[in-house]
């Protein structure tokens, strides 16, 4: 778990615009500690309940397997189209903080699944996010990036590029690893094995890969 603190840190300091990461980097830290106060632990939690991710450690890979692919979507827009008007930092700090209050809105069941906390029940992670980044001062246009993350599913479609591509890699990483998921566990149905209710993405692979062998 530690490896991947320290690439998500690393992460951070890509951002190029050196006002605009000592925020991001103060909210962040602030984040955090609210987070171990009242929630779970940013690099402990999962991504999400069921879907995809859903175990301990989960949302810090969802989160850095996204930055790369949104990352990759800013380098082929400018590769293979010709457009660099991009904000890199927009993208980078964006797939970082997008699901960075998921760990307010779980809690650990005693068979150690998860369910929705009193607080998640009752506000979405988007929007305590952008209330609070609002308040943190981050400007409008990557404020929209965090808004529309989640893009039909959040509070509102992306209507910026860098919001759009945050969307799209957020999409196409939890699709992918649920897609994967749910390949493994059909796997081990096939086997007549049991099949566990949550399997981590190294896991349903090395379940794919043997069965391919």
């Amino acid at each position: 778990m530690r490896r991947l603190e320290r690439e998500f840190w690393k992460a951070v300091e890509a951002v190029r615009d050196e006002a605009f990461r000592r925020r991001v980097e103060s909210f962040l830290r602030k984040a955090f500690k609210r987070l171990e106060g009242e929630g779970l632990n940013f690099f402990e939690a999962p991504a999400g309940r069921s879907q995809h991710h859903a175990y301990a450690g989960g949302l810090v890979q969802h989160t850095l397997s996204m930055l790369k692919i949104a990352l990759a979507m800013v380098e082929n827009l400018a590769r293979h189209y010709g457009f660099k008007r991009v904000n890199r930092d927009y993208v980078i700090a964006g797939a970082l903080l997008h699901d960075l209050y998921k760990p307010l809105t779980y809690r650990v069941r005693e068979n150690g699944s998860y369910e929705f906390s009193k607080l998640g029940s009752r506000l979405d992670h988007l929007t305590m996010l952008v209330a609070d980044a609002g308040k943190a001062g981050f400007p409008l246009d990557f404020l929209h990036v965090l808004a529309a993350s989640h893009g039909e599913w959040g509070p509102m479609p992306p209507r910026t590029l860098e919001a759009l591509i945050v969307h799209l890699a957020d999409l196409a990483d939890s699709r992918f690893a649920g897609q994967i998921g749910r390949a493994a566990q059909n796997v081990l149905k096939g086997r007549g094995k049991p099949v566990p209710s949550t399997l981590t993405v190294k896991e349903a692979l090395k379940i794919i890969v043997e069965d391919e062998a």
